[in-house]
Order: structure tokens, then sequence, then C-alpha cells
């Protein structure tokens, strides 16, 4: 009995540490403003490990006009998150990021800072918008592909 205690207080122990270094999550707004669906294109290792950590998984298929909601949180750092997707309308695709990092300053000062990207290619148009950080740093963002 005291062995399954001391076992169950360590699994309780280490899965709170790995909460602990999480980063802040991103809420993730796809929205598809093209005039047929956009699929799901995973190319790079980034996009790979953002599809693993997103809760719920991105869509496969976004149809024209619909929007598609995730959240990533990945487990590196306190410091940092980030999330990239890519999406194909045809021959038109749409490469969008976005990070998170806590940038250390001189004298010990700590700045937050997020970033957001959109490439497009095959002429595609897209855009991304944070539209919200929050006092935890936790932001939200919306990719646009037209």
């Amino acid at each position: 009995m005291r062995n399954l205690m001391v076992g169950i207080m360590g699994a309780v122990s280490l899965s709170t540490v790995g909460l602990a270094h999480a980063g802040p999550p991103v809420e993730v707004t796809f929205k598809n403003m093209g005039s047929a669906k956009a699929t799901l294109k995973i190319v790079t290792s980034n996009e790979s490990s953002t599809y693993l950590a997103a809760k719920p998984k991105p869509a496969e298929e976004v149809p024209a006009g619909a929007s598609n909601n995730f959240t990533v949180q990945r487990v590196i750092s306190p410091d940092v998150n980030a999330a990239m997707v890519r999406y194909t309308i045809g021959q038109k695709t749409c490469a969008f990021g976005t990070t998170f990092q806590m940038r250390v300053l001189p004298g010990g000062i700590k700045k937050p800072e997020w970033t957001k990207t959109a490439t497009p290619s095959g002429g595609a148009t897209c855009t991304a918008i944070i539209t919200a950080t929050a006092a935890n740093y936790s932001w939200r963002v919306e990719f646009v592909m037209k």
C-alpha cells in the first residue's frame, strides 16, 4: 500500500512539474474566406508538433466560408510557445505562424513578445492578426485565407 501511494504521489508531482513548465496557451482561429474547401498540409516539423500539441486537432478540411478553432500549449518552457499551420486551396497555400517569447533585457528586465506571420504562395491572400493578449501572456490569433 505504501509503495502504491509513493508511486501515485510521484506521478502527480511529475505531472504538476510538467504543467508548471508549459508556455502560455494560444487560441487559434483559422478562417477560410475562399470559394473552396481548405485542406491542412503538414510540411515542417513545427507544423507537425503544432498538430500534436493542439486541442482539439486542427481540422483536416475547412469548408469555404467556415472557420476552425484550436488551442496550442507546448510543454517546453514557461517563456515560449508557438503554433504553425499550413492550409491549401487548390494551388494556393498559406503558411501561418505565431510565437510568444519572454525576452530578458539588460538588467534582467523581462519583456513579453508576440509575433505572427502569414506567408502566401500560388496567388493566395493570407493574413494573421493577434486579436488579444492577456496578463498571463496567453493570446488569441486569427489566420485568414482567401
